[in-house]
């Protein structure tokens, strides 16, 4: 990504201001404010435009209302023959993160990995006040990605909203990876959040329905998914389903939140699924087209 604008100086006196103005917890406000330097210096890097964020929504004010946990995951777009080693993005993470000078935070942390999964322990330290943030980067092959990467402009709350570009992992990529979730596990799903970024996705990004159509026929052949009319049924209650809002419900306690409301996220959902199965389903192309701001398919 290009340079973005020189930032401010920002100490605890004015992450109490802030927070103050806003009415957002001081320790919540710190560790939104934390994030959006880190992903910025990261998109700055000379690795910017290979590091793909996969959670954006987390950035900027939206972000700080969120709660939960700090994470920042990423796609890392390896270069062809290239290894992604720990001790190598150790290395990077050092020459990247020296911006004491700009924002007043100093940097420590420590990694490890799952499979080939890097997981970064960080803790930032800004005055006497300390918040642990963690990066997790998955390393995948450019020619995996069916759609070109996209770019997220950040807000940066504590500096008079200047704006700050960065890198993102496709939408539709997120979108047929949450997919794949909700209908490989059902009921049985494990993380709602699934449903929350789909919610946010669909209110984003507009969609073509014949390409939509075709794209989840070419997905679901691909993972072994049936897409008959019991799969359907069966999906159409969810909306009214007693134990999906109970998980959903426990989900927005769990993050700290109260809404959306169960019935407007899964609606939200169904609204977009269902008009192309019930097309395929029929032996018919949808030709109909989603809108984002509408929440809903033009015909």
């Amino acid at each position: 990504m290009g340079k973005n604008p020189k930032r401010n100086l920002i100490g605890k006196a004015a992450i109490r201001e802030k927070s103050t103005e806003l009415a957002i917890p001081m320790e919540r406000l710190l560790a939104g404010y934390v994030m959006e330097q880190l992903a910025v210096e990261l998109s700055e890097s000379e690795r910017g435009k290979r590091l793909l964020l996969k959670n954006p929504g987390m950035l900027g004010l939206s972000g700080f209302d969120r709660g939960g946990s700090h994470r920042l995951y990423y796609a890392y777009v390896k270069q062809a023959g290239e290894v992604f080693r720990k001790a190598d993005f150790a290395a990077f993470l050092k020459n990247t993160i020296k911006w004491e000078t700009q924002t007043n935070i100093e940097w420590s942390w420590r990694s490890r990995t799952e499979g080939s999964r890097l997981i970064v322990e960080l803790m930032a330290v800004l005055d006497d006040m300390r918040m642990p943030v963690e990066l997790v980067l998955d390393p995948i092959e450019e020619e995996s990605l069916g759609y070109p990467a996209g770019e997220y402009t950040v807000r940066l709350v504590m500096e008079n909203n200047k704006t700050c570009r960065i890198a993102v992992y496709p939408a539709q990529e997120l979108f047929f990876n949450d997919l794949y979730e909700v209908l490989i596990k059902l009921e049985l799903i494990g993380d709602m959040a699934v449903y929350e970024r789909i919610f946010e996705t669909l209110g984003m990004l507009d969609f073509e329905g014949r390409q939509f159509q075709r794209d989840l026929e070419r997905f679901c052949g691909e993972h072994g998914i049936v897409m008959d009319e019991v799969r359907f049924a069966q999906m159409e209650c969810y909306r009214t389903y007693p134990y999906m809002a109970k998980k959903w419900k426990s989900y927005l306690k769990k993050i700290g939140k109260t809404t959306p409301k169960w019935e407007d996220v899964y609606g939200r959902f169904w609204s977009f699924l269902m008009p192309p199965w019930e097309a395929g389903l029929q032996g018919m192309i949808y030709l109909g087209s989603w809108i984002a701001d509408l929440g809903r398919y033009l015909d």
